[in-house]
């Protein structure tokens, strides 16, 4: 796994771990009955498509999916809330961070304490998507690529409020990877992996 250390971290545009909401829309085509001579039979029988079916439902593989992303959705939601205060505390980020992903975010929030700076604005996620999937196993799993915007994401001087007077990022926007789990019903980052030398 890539080291923000080795990507740039040391700069005005840093590189943590992980926005974007998934939706998933249920498109129902609603027909109207066809002409009648009596408008009282019209208004008095409900037509067959008047309300929508409850009983459908997603493909099983394709909501857990969908759990996924939404999970790696928040992730990211947190993540910049610890590094905005150098903690972890008072975040949600343990609810969807482990592994080593949670202990490179504490390590990073631990560096930044010591050097008395925080990060200020925010990372933008695009395109989150499934690029596969095991869901089948005991302990299933999914690998997401999304492109990682982190332009806006810098470290500052806590003290000043000015950024940090460190080198630029090489690349402010690129692809990255991760591998996630799903552990007691719940998804969870496990890992992922900064692709510097894959613009986006």
């Amino acid at each position: 796994m890539a080291r923000l250390d080795q990507l740039g971290w040391n700069s005005s545009r840093a590189v943590p771990a992980f926005l974007l909401t998934v939706c998933v829309a249920l498109t129902v085509a609603c027909t109207s009955s066809s002409g009648s001579d009596n408008e009282k039979d019209k208004a008095a029988s409900p037509t067959a498509t008047a309300a929508p079916s409850k009983s459908a439902t997603l493909d099983p593989a394709e909501a857990a999916k969908a759990e996924a992303l939404t999970a790696y959705k928040a992730y990211w939601a947190e993540l910049p809330k610890a590094y905005a205060v150098t903690e972890i505390e008072g975040t949600d980020l343990k609810k969807y961070a482990a592994a080593d992903a949670l202990n490179q975010a504490m390590e990073e929030i631990a560096n930044l304490k010591t050097n008395g700076r925080i990060m200020t604005g925010e990372p933008v996620l695009s395109n989150p998507t499934v690029t596969a999937a095991e869901l089948e196993k005991k302990t299933p799993n999914v690998s997401v690529s999304a492109c990682l915007d982190v332009s806006k994401w810098k470290i500052t001087d806590k003290k000043t409020g000015q950024p940090a007077p460190v080198a630029s990022s090489p690349v402010p926007k690129y692809v990255i990877t991760s591998l996630m789990e799903r552990w007691n019903g719940s998804w969870m980052v496990l890992k992922y992996e900064l692709h510097a030398d894959q613009p986006c």
